[in-house]
């Protein structure tokens, strides 16, 4: 009798560390709330950062784009879903998978380099790290450096499907006046980032 009360008590303390393990996986850091951004903050970043794209600048002329990390989260918690209906419907089986995507920003320290992380919440925590270059001010290249389930299993990038390991500058954005926003790099700062834009004008390639 005895030998099977130890048997029980066994099962269960197996059954709650399993339970603690799977709750531990699907828990996310307190950064991530995607549902107390004000109403409409969303929609209002995005219209920002359009007004800002498609402003009427000479040809090359330098400029840039603050994408701070509050109204960043706003937009993917309240517009990521509309805009990939409009611009990527492939994307939105990932979207329906993964959950909605939250980031969070870490500026270069002396020991590390800055560094983006993307937290999404589906059937686990998942967070994707992008980091920059160490020694430049201006990143022009962001390496997949850690994928992490529960914030502390690493799993392959490779699991996750089309997930590139760089994202590499300059990158392009093409306007509906056939103009084009050269985004040649990126800048970490304490609130968010910076994208360092030059536009080109219609035929000037």
């Amino acid at each position: 009798m005895n030998q099977l009360r130890r048997r029980g008590w066994l099962w269960c303390a197996i059954l709650l560390v399993l339970f603690s393990g799977w709750m531990l996986l699907r828990t996310p850091p307190g950064w991530y709330q995607p549902d107390q951004h004000v109403s409409g903050s969303g929609e209002r970043f995005e219209q920002l950062v359009v007004d800002q794209l498609t402003t009427l600048r000479d040809h090359d002329q330098r400029w840039e784009l603050s994408l701070d990390v509050a109204s960043c989260n706003a937009f993917l918690a309240q517009r990521l879903r509309p805009w990939l209906q409009r611009e990527s419907k492939g994307a939105l089986g990932m979207l329906d998978a993964l959950g909605t995507p939250q980031i969070r920003v870490e500026p270069k320290y002396v020991d590390s380099p800055p560094a983006v992380v993307l937290g999404c919440r589906g059937w686990g925590w998942l967070e994707l790290e992008l980091q920059g270059d160490q020694d430049d001010a201006a990143c022009t290249e962001l390496e997949l450096t850690q994928t992490r389930v529960g914030g502390l299993l690493p799993v392959p990038a490779s699991s996750l499907g089309d997930v590139p390991s760089k994202i590499t500058f300059p990158q392009t954005i093409p306007l509906k006046d056939d103009r084009t926003v050269v985004v040649d790099a990126v800048r970490f700062e304490e609130t968010g980032l910076v994208l360092l834009c030059r536009t080109r004008l219609a035929g000037s390639e």
